[in-house]
């Protein structure tokens, strides 16, 4: 693991040794790589992104963004290496892309002018072929050789998530979704009413994340328009590694604070139907999980106001970020039970958003 970190002492000692208030807090230029993936076996195509990070003396940072040379690098070879063991068993090439050709346009570019043209990123593609498909019981490094810089730089090696969903002690396997007839029922408020979701966590995975997605329809009575909407509800988180049993729980109650929350009073002449949730569970590996236990343990430390620790698991002087996995099992078309419904719609909180009942599209 890395760490960026300048000590809260040293910034003293510093200051002890010059009284000037011209300190130049901007560095000579220098090249940093910035480096982000995360990959999910069960893809086809998998994307890397790869840009600069910049910081100079003589140019505004917000101008320097809106160039795209300022943030590409021109003359990169992008490789993952696929370890059996120690041994190297393959060399997968990546390609430079532009993501907008992929279907995944950059983020409009809002009033800073970011650019959003070109949107680069590096290309890993596998196939049917069981033998190419990227495998739990591997290792694999990202490799990154910079031809202008003269330097190569790489990520920890690292392993993918298992996505496979069969009951067994290495896979993402989720109890409540074998249940043929599973419906979500929040009908009960009380203290001790919640919901709950249990499995496997997978081989090399370590933190799992569960959302709902509601989705829902609004209808305006005056014109009959209908339009679709969703609302994702985060409801548990839980630690736990690979093949140990993970569970999540929430509340019953919380359920109708993120209703209100995310539809809010509904408009006049607006009535709104429930349609089925998708449950989403995520399943992210130990690079993932490193990452938030730092930014978890630095908000509440003694340096919480100071220059933050940054993890990455790339090597390098020059070379930052994380390169990692994650799994994916979803549960789509959860039937919402009438009981759930009825309550929705006499419970205060969520009385005025005029949920009138379920849709039938």
């Amino acid at each position: 693991m890395k760490k960026l970190l300048i000590p809260v002492l040293l910034a003293a000692a510093l200051g002890t040794q010059s009284c000037k208030d011209d300190f130049d807090v901007a560095a000579p230029y220098k090249e940093i790589m910035m480096t982000y993936g995360i990959i999910n076996a069960e893809d086809t195509a998998h994307y890397i992104r790869i840009e600069k990070a910049f910081l100079d003396n003589n140019k505004s940072a917000i101008d320097m963004s809106q160039v795209a040379d300022s943030s590409y690098f021109k003359n990169l070879t992008v490789v993952m290496k696929e370890y059996e063991g120690d041994a190297l068993r393959r060399i997968i090439p990546m390609y430079r892309v532009d993501m907008r050709q992929e279907g995944y346009p950059k983020d409009a570019a809002g009033s800073q002018g970011f650019f959003t043209d070109p949107h680069y990123a590096y290309k890993l593609k596998t196939g049917s072929n069981p033998d190419s498909v990227l495998n739990p019981y591997r290792k694999y490094r990202l490799v990154v050789k910079n031809a202008d810089a003269g330097r190569t730089d790489s990520s920890d090696i690292f392993y993918v998530v298992n996505t496979n969903k069969e009951k067994n002690p290495n896979s993402f396997y989720i109890s409540n979704f074998a249940n043929a007839g599973y419906t979500l029922n929040f009908a009960k408020t009380t203290l001790k009413a919640a919901l709950t979701l249990s499995g496997t966590t997978p081989r090399n995975g370590r933190m799992i994340e569960g959302i709902i997605r509601f989705n829902f329809i609004e209808k305006d009575n005056l014109t009959g328009q209908k339009t679709r909407k969703s609302a994702d509800f985060t409801f548990g988180k839980d630690t736990k590694a690979g093949t140990e049993q993970f569970r999540m729980e929430v509340a019953n109650s919380a359920f109708y604070g993120f209703l209100y929350d995310a539809m809010g009073q509904a408009p006049a002449n607006i009535v709104r139907y429930l349609d089925s949730c998708d449950f989403i569970i995520y399943c992210g590996g130990n690079e993932l999980y490193n990452y938030t236990q730092l930014a978890s343990i630095q908000s509440g430390s003694l340096i919480g106001e100071q220059i933050k620790p940054m993890y990455s698991n790339m090597r390098g002087d020059n070379a930052y970020g994380i390169v990692t996995s994650r799994a994916l099992n979803i549960r789509r078309n959860v039937p919402i039970d009438q009981i759930t419904i009825d309550s929705i719609k006499l419970n205060p909180i969520t009385k005025s958003l005029n949920i009138v009942g379920l849709s039938d599209e």
